[in-house]
């Protein structure tokens, strides 16, 4: 589907889709909004972010998105307590205080590391918003999830009702979140008059990627999707949105066309490795703060961007077919970044 439609003449599926149970949480749609003086800095003819870094909860961010469906998910089913897990400075970890404190849930954190002895950036927040955090040590994420699953446990023998959010919430009902941003992105771009041509989206865990992806797939293709790895090689992020892919089409059925053709994976500004700053993500950091106000971080943010403008700059994205970049927010964790 490449023509201009609207969701009301899309196939079944997204029209069921408006019916999903969504938690009470964010500000939607968020902003996109053109970049005028970094596009022209770097010679392209359309340039766009999708804002989701102002998403109207706690810092904002891409997790208030698939927040709203995993936390859908728990209300209806009953659930007093939410519980997940991350390092120190996790958005997601931060996030879900932040929408337990909105919908009235009891929030537990469970943290891989030490206790701090200063409470800086998410961890700072986290206080704020009320939720009580757990600290195990330098364990393995495995060992963390066991933990997570122990502690659930003992809250059910103990008459609560726990709802665990596993894998950074890269599950395929918190990927709907990002099905649903492709949704309104397309909307946005017919309002708008933006002839988009490609997306940069960042590629972790994989929840945020696998959803945008599959949402633009249940549209038909009208862009392309590039992944922007920060965490995986190509091979290994592959293999996580195939999954994710297998679990949306449970929910949603198949897409019109398949969801591999939509995207294309890239790990060439990944550097020494996940959290690493690279030289290109700090330039794009410097750029998109520098001419256009935007502030971007360094663990997600910034190197997506730097693979949007690499991209642009080699010529894989076209300098005259519109582009724009997922901002999934982050701001949080910066304060507590050098």
């Amino acid at each position: 589907m490449r023509g201009d439609k609207k969701l009301s003449e899309l196939p079944n599926s997204l029209r069921e889709f408006s019916r999903l149970r969504r938690a009470p949480l964010g500000t939607f749609p968020t902003p996109l909004e053109p970049l005028p003086r970094l596009k022209a800095l770097i010679g392209h003819s359309g340039l766009w972010i999708k804002r989701d870094d102002v998403t109207g909860l706690g810092m904002g961010g891409n997790k208030t998105r698939s927040l709203r469906f995993l936390l859908g998910d728990a209300l209806a089913k009953g659930c007093d307590t939410v519980l997940t897990a991350g390092g120190l400075q996790s958005n997601l970890c931060s996030l879900t205080a932040a929408a337990c404190a909105r919908l009235g849930l009891a929030c537990i954190l469970l943290h891989n590391d030490d206790e701090p002895q200063t409470l800086v950036g998410n961890m700072l927040l986290n206080r704020l918003f009320g939720a009580a955090p757990v600290f195990l040590g330098k364990v393995s994420e495995e060992d963390r999830a066991q933990a997570m699953h122990r502690l659930a446990m003992e809250l059910s023998k103990a008459g609560r009702k726990p709802y665990a959010i596993h894998n950074g919430a890269s599950t395929p009902v918190g990927a709907l979140g990002y099905v649903e941003a492709a949704l309104e992105l397309y909307e946005q771009t017919k309002a708008q008059r933006v002839p988009l041509k490609h997306v940069c989206v960042v590629g972790a865990m994989g929840g945020t990627a696998s959803g945008f992806v599959y949402g633009t797939a249940l549209l038909g293709g009208p862009w392309h999707v590039h992944v922007i790895s920060v965490e995986y090689p190509v091979p290994e992020l592959e293999s996580r949105l195939r999954i994710l892919f297998e679990g949306l089409e449970e929910l949603l059925g198949r897409s019109p066309v398949a969801p591999e053709s939509v995207m294309t994976l890239c790990d060439d500004y990944l550097g020494p490795g996940y959290g690493i700053p690279t030289v290109e993500s700090k330039e794009a950091r410097r750029l998109l703060a520098h001419y256009e106000g935007v502030i971007t971080e360094n663990v997600y943010t910034s190197k997506t961007a730097a693979g949007m403008i690499g991209l642009i700059r080699s010529g894989i994205i076209s300098r005259d077919e519109a582009c724009c970049f997922i901002h999934t927010g982050g701001m949080g964790a910066l304060f507590a970044q050098t």
